[in-house]
């Protein structure tokens, strides 16, 4: 599933983990930032958003060799992003790929 905003998929994660639902997966795939969870007959779910504004954004990102170094992504920690958001962190920092 897709969500408009990372605030968005953020008022999902807090509203899930208040019934103690929690990924098995979160991680920032550079063109998403995605969180995975089991439904009740183990199947998986995928919950996202998109991390750039429009296609030429995207392309550009692409053209900097980040997802071939890193075409599965890295690990992200949803509680921090939270906090970080909460803080007043604008969403286009919070989204960006981690580039080590």
């Amino acid at each position: 599933y897709t969500y408009q905003s990372l605030a968005e998929l953020i008022k999902i994660y807090e509203r899930l983990k208040e019934f103690e639902i929690v990924p098995y997966r979160q991680i920032n795939h550079g063109p998403t930032t995605s969180l995975y969870y089991h439904d009740p007959d183990g199947n998986a779910v995928e919950l996202q958003t998109d991390n750039f504004e429009n296609v030429e954004a995207l392309n550009t990102w692409f053209a900097t060799g980040a997802f071939d170094r890193e075409p599965i992504g890295v690990d992200i920690d949803m509680d921090e992003l939270v906090e970080r958001y909460q803080a007043g962190e604008p969403e286009s920092d919070l989204k960006k790929p981690r580039q080590d």
